[in-house]
């Protein structure tokens, strides 16, 4: 017989986007929290009401807010919600995080302990900003601390010194870096990387602009996504800025995790939940720079095969998914990890992408897991797939939810991450590395005028890696062709090493 007290279900999912553009009556994200945690225990179908099963939290799980400066905010959003005996951490940062957590909260479920787990996150950004603009200190809940986060905040945030020395640490650049890796492997040519790119993007916008949710709900076609103009300059090539994450948005999402168990005797039917089926998370070799592979996550490819196996499934048996969509590169990546093929019919979102439905800081997968909790509720598939990615491909996480029950509970494998570490062959990057080197990847940072800066090279020699940046001449030529594996010569200087 299976043991339900050890199978993970979803019973309650909520999310709000705050349209109220005056930075003096627009909730805080505190406030946005306890709103989509009120409405996912609204929403959990056979409860005795939504203020007792907050009353009866055993966890609440505030995910990281850029926008709040509050060093214990899971206590304070507790102590609002009436759930004074819950534990209540916040986490660290990532856009793997909130999948994370539901892993966490699945852990406590196959442990036996029947935890009933809120998981929520919030930001303002837009509000931060707008009132900035405007002079108005604004009156927000907290101390002006950071908390406590768990897992510990990483003190590099993914970047290595070198990278950062030489101006490689925006994600936008980053993930336009791991593009031009992408390309090369894929023989693109500048305009098949526009009409790659904006038809792998457009799929994403077409979803955000059918959800109420949406930060942008408007439609735009391929073409318009990746044509440079006034309104969509270019960022870091070849980023405009319609395909680039925008996180000053206000939003707030919220998702319950309890056993089968637990949400049986509150009197929730079978079809009322939605089942964690599996799960696994994974870090990829640390730095973008000392990978191998800088276009592959081998972690994600990991996490996905284990988590698959786990709940019992194959890849053809997932009816949809949630791909982490920051920079088209990311899509790519998951593409590749997950064996899929851009064009593969099933939907690649739920939510939309982080350029169109809005990047809430760590919290976007939030509002996957909630997504994906309302369409399988609905009925509209069997089992779907949810992916986090923090940082630079850097963490990675994956969820298996489906509306079936499985036929023992789920176990982890908990031997991944080792069984990485292991496998993993980092390359050395050095501060300076004088002399001849090829091009791994590359981009080209803009600024608001539209005029190209010097490109930012990720080059490799026998010696290993390092970042340079381009003189002029170079910095043209990778603007109109591929140029990963190209010969340069690298010269250490004051500043970052320059490549010509």
């Amino acid at each position: 017989m299976t043991d339900w007290s050890r199978v993970p279900v979803v019973i309650g999912a909520g999310q709000h986007t705050n349209r109220d553009e005056d930075p003096l009556t627009a909730p805080d994200p505190l406030a946005l929290m306890a709103l989509v945690a009120r409405r996912a225990a609204a929403g959990a179908a056979g409860t005795a009401g939504a203020e007792k099963l907050l009353a009866d939290l055993s966890h609440c799980w505030a995910v990281h807010s850029l926008s709040l400066r509050h060093s214990a905010p899971a206590t304070e959003l507790a102590e609002r919600l009436g759930a004074g005996r819950a534990e209540a951490r916040c986490s660290g940062m990532g856009g793997n995080i909130p999948q994370w957590l539901v892993g966490r909260a699945a852990e406590l479920v196959g442990s036996g302990r029947r935890p009933l787990v809120l998981i929520t996150g919030a930001e303002a950004l837009a509000t931060r900003r707008r009132a900035k603009k405007a002079g108005i200190r604004l009156q927000w809940p907290g101390d002006g601390g950071w908390p406590d986060t768990w897992p510990p905040l990483e003190p590099d945030l993914g970047v290595h010194p070198v990278e950062r020395a030489a101006g490689l640490e925006q994600a936008t650049a980053m993930y336009a870096v791991v593009q031009s890796a992408l390309d090369h492997a894929a023989g693109r040519d500048l305009p098949a990387v526009r009409r790659s790119m904006g038809a792998l993007m457009a799929r994403f916008n077409e979803v955000a602009a059918a959800n109420p949710h949406s930060w942008f709900p408007t439609r735009r076609s391929a073409e318009e996504l990746t044509t440079v103009s006034a309104a969509n300059r270019v960022i870091y090539h070849p980023y405009p800025k319609y395909v680039n994450a925008v996180m000053d948005v206000d939003m707030a999402a919220a998702v319950i995790v309890t056993d089968a168990q637990t949400a049986r005797e509150r009197g929730a039917a079978a079809d009322d939940v939605v089942y964690l089926r599996g799960w696994a998370d994974a870090t990829e070799v640390w730095h973008l720079s000392a990978r191998p592979a800088v276009g592959r996550s081998e972690s994600l490819e990991a996490c996905a095969r284990s988590a698959l196996a786990m709940a019992g499934i194959s890849l053809d048996q997932v009816d949809a998914f949630d791909l982490y969509s920051c920079f088209p590169s990311s899509v790519e990546a998951a593409l590749g990890a997950l064996g899929l093929d851009a064009a593969d019919p099933r939907p690649l979102t739920l939510t939309g992408g982080l350029p169109y439905h809005g990047g809430p800081g760590s919290n976007y997968v939030t509002h996957c897991v909630a997504n994906t909790f309302d369409w399988l509720r609905a009925g509209h598939g069997d089992h779907a797939l949810v992916h986090g990615n923090g940082y630079y491909l850097t963490k990675q996480a994956v969820g298996i939810y489906s509306r079936h029950a499985p036929g023992e509970p789920p176990r982890a494998d908990d031997t991944l991450q080792s069984r990485l570490d292991r496998a993993a062959k980092p390359v050395a990057v050095h501060d300076s590395m004088p002399g001849p080197a090829r091009v791994v990847a590359y981009t080209v940072p803009f600024d608001r005028q539209g005029g190209a800066q010097g490109a930012l090279v990720l080059a490799e020699s026998q010696a290993g890696r390092t970042v340079a940046v381009a003189d002029d001449a170079l910095t043209e030529q990778l603007l109109v062709e591929d140029a990963v594996g190209r010969a340069v010569v690298l010269e250490a200087g004051e500043g970052p090493n320059l490549a010509r």
